[in-house]
């Protein structure tokens, strides 16, 4: 699995920062999801190499424009491409009335099946390798995180035990680590369990969108890696006459530490941050509350899970 920030900044973009948008190719596939799709990403996706012929879902986490008004945009261009791939599109009620407005008054017509579904907090979305499930996040407006959970993979394969059954080494090893079972030349039955370790459990990453109660994701305690806002700084957050519904870093790590996260990506930062001083700070304040690996997203940071 690897992911792709392609926008880190809160509500506007900045120098060194576009708007929300994170990408995520799934293990072993040539297809990638989108999550959030601010203004420009699709000017991002320029400097990556991913294709937006290989776009196959994207998934938005809330209206608010530094995470949607850049899809208009990236469906047009996927179009003026001419993917014919189909591509389906996951997110709070409003976006099929959204999307259905500005195409047709735009007149945009796309060579590709378009799939729109609304979607409610507590749904649990199979796609074949992989699941994503809704939760109900709190912020200004209907805000939805995505929990991406892989499939469970197939035990190690155990070459010493293959070799002591007789089984001769090639296409027969293969289907044994796809988790088949086989016939011998001989007639002899062996079942993939019996060279195969204990089934591992797939990887778990939990996506915020904007939302002042990271705890919300308590349900997913031990996640593989948590990506999630820290807009403010705690001291700035408390000096707000007007109170935005927003993480800090120091709510972040507390959420983080007592959910037991293994992988913690910070990111979704206000621009008056945008210098490497203010956002050591930002590190600093999650690192006095949390004690897993941190990592502060840039654009077009790439990671590997």
């Amino acid at each position: 699995m690897e992911l792709t920030f392609l926008g880190t900044s809160a509500g506007v973009p900045t120098r060194r920062r576009n708007v929300s948008a994170l990408a995520l190719r799934p293990r072993q596939s040539s297809n990638w999801l989108l999550f959030d799709c601010g203004e420009a990403t699709q000017h991002q996706l320029l400097k990556t190499p991913l294709s937006l012929y290989r776009l196959q879902r994207i998934f938005i986490t809330h209206l608010h424009g530094d995470h949607v008004y850049g899809l208009f945009g990236l469906l047009a261009s996927r179009g003026m491409l001419m993917s014919e791939m189909p591509l389906e599109i996951y997110g709070p009620t409003g976006l099929q009335e959204m999307l259905q407005t500005v195409m047709r008054l735009s007149q945009l017509r796309l060579p590709y099946d378009l799939a729109v579904r609304e979607v409610s907090a507590g749904e649990s979305l199979a796609f074949g390798d992989y699941r994503i499930e809704t939760i109900a996040l709190h912020h200004s407006i209907t805000c939805y995180g995505y929990v991406y959970t892989e499939a469970d993979l197939p035990g190690r394969f155990d070459l010493e035990k293959a070799r002591k059954l007789g089984i001769p080494e090639g296409p027969l090893f293969g289907r044994l680590q796809r988790g088949e079972s086989i016939t011998l030349p001989d007639g002899r039955r062996v079942e993939n369990r019996d060279v195969l370790g204990a089934p591992r459990a797939g990887r778990r990453v939990l996506i915020g969108g904007d939302n002042d109660r990271p705890e919300l994701f308590a349900p997913y305690r031990g996640a593989d890696l948590m990506i999630h806002e820290a807009t403010y700084l705690q001291k700035d957050f408390d000096r707000l006459p007007r109170k935005f519904m927003h993480t800090t870093a120091r709510q972040l790590g507390i959420a983080a530490e007592k959910m037991a996260i293994k992988r913690l990506v910070a990111t979704h930062f206000s621009p008056r941050y945008d210098n490497e001083k203010k956002m050591k700070a930002i590190e600093e304040e999650i690192r006095e509350n949390y004690r897993g690996e941190l990592t502060l997203a840039s654009d077009l940071m790439r990671i590997g899970l």
